[in-house]
């Protein structure tokens, strides 16, 4: 796989697992603050608060996840170390992990008090869940004590106390879209030539028409291909509650928490799955397909794609690049709903430096140097910055040269206090804008511990993972049937059980 490609693959996990773990009210009475920059404040830990007892100044073990790992890790570690040394007392060393390894990485040094990692972020692969379950986050409060103010102000109050089990902070949350809208990638010379353009809002019924136009005058070119290897459409009319295994419907507004799977939407979904088969709209073997976007959609093998994205115009923008053809992404839903963080930054209970540790997720989360330089990496070597005030690569690089992971903002603490890479200067300010006007549900902060129902948990996977990619794929032949036989094999397996788990835990949050 290139490295172009793994970058798309890497910005393409937007909706990675939300965490799942014990509901503990946040206690939060004021409004979500968000602002798009924060400087760093004149309380941050002195050498003298950070450093160990020997004098030495201790050297702080940061994941950073990434594609594969970069030639210039460690040049861009220690240009973060300049500032951490000045800042807060310590050094930085990188400890990367490829996307694909991370799970079996993490679980490996979190285990048996392996003291190697020191900070770390739970949600992408490993479950934030899973983490605070066996006791492999240190408990927050204390530590974050002297910067709790600045990092709320700084990454928002709710996203701040969203990552509470049981009343106690185990992981900081990471600023990122909260509200995805479904959109469809359409080539947009394809798109024009039918009225359409990028940021446009399409119901179903109408993409649907649009489907029957284009293949009436293309119809050797499927519209539909898959997304990185899943064909699926989201649904952002739902908070899924990390595993849409007991859902909130009505954009997150309901609090009674139901079956998705035997859902009005949901079952109108399959209809239109089956529509777009009889019209012949999905690539061949879609299924099987492993191949990104930017394999198939410039070279003409399919029109389009699946995405989501807080902005389909922003998509549209991030995919025209991506792909290296123009896309007009069409926003299909009226709404979105802002979902509690997936992924939290946390720290290994093994450390013997948690102060030091705490000073650098402080860091990370309000200075913009610092998330600046684990974003784009360091200034006339990895990228240039623009009049317009946007980063680009320095001339004559590119992904597959530049030596650092560009990209990896969609695993950074606050990216937006970096500088937007080939994005409008107005990004990031987008980004928390479309976070502010999302119906933001009523589970926002909730963390459910499903481990009493994990074996439903687990049976239930099985079931959907047979089941509903191949129904959203066109790749059944009764859709009518084999939703009959998913919703049953979901109720044999226990979702019921996993739906009044859920129910319970969200009625205990919302009473506070």
């Amino acid at each position: 796989m290139s490295t172009k490609k793994i970058l798309a693959v890497l910005l393409a996990l937007f909706v990675l697992a939300t965490a799942v773990s014990g509901c503990g009210n946040s206690g939060s009475s004021s409004a979500d603050s968000q602002s798009g920059s924060s400087a760093t404040s004149e309380n941050s830990a002195s050498t003298e608060d950070t450093a160990s007892t020997d004098g030495e100044v201790p050297t702080i073990s940061l994941m950073v996840v990434c594609g594969t790992t970069p030639p210039d890790a460690d040049a861009v570690a220690e240009k973060l170390s300049e500032i951490t040394r000045e800042k807060i007392g310590c050094n930085v060393e990188f400890i990367t992990m490829e996307i694909g390894n991370v799970a079996q990485q993490l679980n490996l040094l979190l285990s048996g008090g392996d003291d190697t990692l020191d900070v770390f972020m739970a949600g992408i692969s490993v479950p934030y869940s899973t983490i605070v379950n066996n006791g492999q986050a240190l408990s927050l409060d204390t530590l974050m004590e002297p910067y709790a103010e600045e990092v709320k102000t700084a990454l928002g109050e709710k996203v701040y106390e969203s990552g509470r089990v049981n009343g106690e902070l185990y992981g900081i949350g990471r600023l990122l879209d909260q509200a995805s809208t479904t959109c469809y990638n359409l080539r947009s010379d394809i798109a024009e030539e039918f009225g359409y353009k990028n940021g446009d809002k399409v119901d179903l019924a109408e993409l649907t028409e649009l489907f029957g136009k284009v293949r009436e005058k293309y119809p050797d070119t499927p519209l539909i291909g898959p997304m990185n290897g899943v064909p699926s459409i989201g649904d952002s009319r739902i908070d899924s509650l990390g595993n849409k295994l007991g859902v909130l419907d009505n954009y997150g507004q309901d609090t009674t928490v139901t079956n998705y799977y035997e859902s009005a939407g949901y079952e109108e979904l399959v209809g239109y799955f089956k529509q777009w088969k009889e019209m012949g709209c999905y690539m061949a073997d879609i299924l099987n397909v492993t191949d990104a976007p930017i394999d198939y959609i410039p070279s003409g093998k399919a029109f389009g794609c699946f995405a989501s994205h807080f902005s389909a115009e922003m998509n549209g923008i991030w995919s025209s690049q991506n792909f290296g053809t123009d896309i007009a992404s069409l926003q299909i839903y009226e709404d979105a709903v802002a979902i509690t963080p997936g992924a939290y930054e946390c720290i290994n209970p093994a450390t013997k430096n948690p102060e030091a540790a705490a000073a650098l997720i402080y860091l990370m989360a309000t200075d913009p140097d610092v998330e600046n330089l684990l974003i784009n990496g360091i200034e006339g070597q990895h990228y240039q910055v623009l009049e317009d005030n946007t980063a680009t690569y320095v001339d004559g690089k590119d992904i597959s040269t530049t030596g650092w992971c560009l990209g990896y903002s969609w695993t950074a603490l606050n990216s937006t206090i970096s500088i937007p890479f080939e994005y409008p200067a107005d990004y990031y300010d987008r980004l928390l804008e479309a976070n502010k006007n999302a119906q933001q549900s009523k589970a926002f902060g909730c963390q459910f511990d499903l481990t009493g129902v994990s074996d439903a948990v687990s049976a239930c996977t099985n079931v959907v993972n047979q089941y509903e990619n191949a129904l959203s794929g066109g790749a059944v032949e009764d859709f009518d049937a084999t939703l009959a036989q998913f919703q049953q094999g979901l109720r044999d397996a226990g979702i019921d059980e996993i739906v009044a788990a859920k129910q319970e835990q969200l009625d205990a949050f919302l009473a506070g």
